[in-house]
């Protein structure tokens, strides 16, 4: 659950840099700001106003988290093996059900966790690691970010948390998925999965 609950917190991501000098980290920080703001919003501390708390969540992780780059690296190999409208449906999707699944358990479970912006390394003008340090139970624990600049916007493509990196943990399970389904099977399995969290959302 801690990792569950870190992955939420920096799913978060980053308002994007408007100004050409403006750097990832201080990109990454005005956007987990942003987030945390309406997680400790008492305008939302009433339990009927949870789904209007997750889709200002939502509104931050769809525009600033760069799920068409994380889908594409999580189906590495099998990108190829997809239509050009079922990428499209696949990246759509799979934002989807990755919303709905960590809002639901960060709205749940946060505590006042913060984190610190330790450092970046600019690996290349738009390619960048941020290191951050999740502050849990009086632990520090360290957290990696991959980030990418697209048309002037750094955004998030990867979290990695003690070794774990998301793209390297659902491309496993989307390899296992796709030797064994279509993509079109696939699709419309992360399409029931979605409808299980908004009807588990609904006997809240």
């Amino acid at each position: 659950m801690r990792n569950i609950l870190i992955s939420c917190l920096l799913f978060l991501t980053a308002i994007p840099a408007m100004a050409d000098g403006e750097q990832p980290i201080e990109a990454l920080q005005k956007g987990v700001e942003a987030g945390l703001r309406i997680l400790n919003d008492p305008e939302f501390s009433d339990a009927h106003r949870k789904d209007a708390q997750q889709q200002k969540l939502r509104i931050i992780l769809d525009q600033h988290f760069d799920f068409r780059i994380f889908s594409k690296k999580v189906l590495a190999s099998n990108w190829k093996n997809f239509t050009p409208s079922q990428r499209k449906e696949f990246v759509r999707v799979f934002a989807e059900f990755l919303g709905k699944f960590y809002l639901g358990i960060l709205q749940e479970k946060y505590k006042d966790e913060t984190l610190i912006y330790v450092g970046q390394d600019l690996i290349t003008p738009t390619r960048a690691l941020v290191n951050v340090q999740v502050i849990w139970k009086g632990q520090k624990i360290p957290v990696d970010l991959r980030m990418i600049r697209r048309k002037g916007l750094w955004k998030v493509y990867d979290i990695q948390f003690l070794g774990i990196s998301a793209v390297r943990n659902y491309r496993a399970q989307f390899q296992s998925l796709l030797s064994k389904e279509s993509p079109a099977q696939v699709i419309e399995k992360l399409k029931m999965k979605t409808e299980q969290l908004e009807k588990m959302d609904q006997t809240r």
